[in-house]
């Protein structure tokens, strides 16, 4: 099942997830990127910038990193680290001088990034036309199901849709974006959109959005909980480096707030294996996720035996094999200590295996 070295765990194989499974007992944590990634995979221009990257390369690797570096040039940013989303939102916020232009302007980039890739298809150009009439009112979750993105190669199955088939009660994301909640309804279920966190723009979500300390997540109405906020009210997108630290904090002042961290989702946490698909570790999203995760969880108090939680990663690739072997063992050590088990091998592939090793579980032949 698992191996250990110099205190790091590495994962082989997924068969002891399965019960945690079956009970509802493991809460997947879905990245913005995730999507992002699938979406913009078979973008011409962003392949070609992708091939030009050296193969021992830490930096710009992702197609998210290559968008971003995108908007930093439409928007003029400076330093040489445009492939830093938090970076570059941070700069445009303090340009503007109104924080929430930098969120509008991002989602904006990337709707506009999808309708001219497919201005001169013929199946998606009227499409086209007629979101180009109102831009200033779409979503970019609208432009991509119209759109019909992610185009996975043919028999190829969605890993959201994998994921929204298991009997969960809880799937927690920093999607900007309702893609978990599009995947669970097409798996006819009622998932429950939440905010959690969320003090900027609180007065215009919609109650049914609003963490609420009564209900009580089913796998077919399971609880799909944004933390870093919803397109839908762009002022709580956690986008900057400054709305990151302001996350944290508010995290903190209202730990104990049934109105910001609800009852099921606080005894969930603790309590259920965690599983982080699609995040990098130099992210802000992910260096701010995993100290959220510290303060809910901490290692004192968990048996990593009852709630074994995933970190999925890429093994990162260096040109001088001593010095990726040190890379492998320190992340490995970073992990562990937050009672983590690390699988190297991509998000996408990890959803492919997880299912092929449920399915198998369910027919008896684990």
């Amino acid at each position: 099942m698992v191996t250990s070295e110099n205190n790091g765990v590495i994962i082989d194989s997924l068969d002891y997830l399965m019960p945690f499974i079956e009970t509802g007992r493991v809460i997947p944590i879905v990245s913005n990127s995730f999507r992002i990634e699938e979406i913009f995979r078979d973008d011409k221009e962003l392949l070609a910038l992708m091939a030009d990257v050296p193969e021992h390369y830490d930096e710009v690797r992702t197609f998210d990193q290559q968008l971003t570096k995108q908007w930093a040039a439409k928007i003029g940013y400076p330093m040489s680290d445009s492939y830093n989303l938090a970076r570059v939102a941070q700069y445009r916020q303090v340009e503007s001088g109104f924080p929430e232009r930098a969120r509008i302007e991002y989602i904006r980039f990337l709707i506009e990034r999808l309708l001219k890739a497919n201005e001169e298809d013929e199946e998606y150009k009227d499409i086209v036309t007629r979101f180009k009439k109102h831009p200033q009112t779409l979503l970019f979750s609208d432009v991509v199901r119209q759109l019909d993105y992610p185009r996975f190669p043919e028999g190829g199955e969605d890993p959201l849709r994998l994921l929204a088939k298991l009997p969960l009660r809880i799937y927690v994301t920093t999607s900007y974006s309702n893609f978990l909640e599009r995947a669970l309804m097409a798996e006819e279920k009622t998932p429950r959109t939440q905010l959690c966190f969320c003090k900027a723009g609180k007065s215009n979500i919609i109650a049914e959005h609003l963490p609420d300390r009564d209900f009580k997540p089913t796998s077919t109405n399971p609880a799909v909980v944004h933390l870093y906020g919803l397109e839908d009210y762009t002022n709580t997108l956690v986008l900057s480096e400054d709305d990151y630290m302001n996350f944290l904090i508010n995290a903190v002042e209202e730990i104990d707030s049934q109105d910001y961290y609800p009852s099921y989702l606080r005894g969930a946490l603790p309590e259920s294996s965690l599983i982080l698909l699609g995040y990098h570790m130099q992210n802000w999203d992910f260096r701010t996720l995993f100290r959220f995760g510290s303060k809910v969880r901490k290692p004192e108090t968990l048996d990593d035996e009852l709630t074994p939680s995933i970190a999925i990663q890429f093994k990162p690739s260096l040109e001088k094999k001593e010095i990726e072997a040190r890379s492998l063992q320190y992340l490995e050590k970073y992990f562990a200590k937050r009672n983590f088990r690390v699988k190297w091998t991509g998000a996408e592939e990890f959803v492919y295996e997880l299912w092929d090793t449920w399915n198998k579980y369910l027919l008896g032949q684990l």
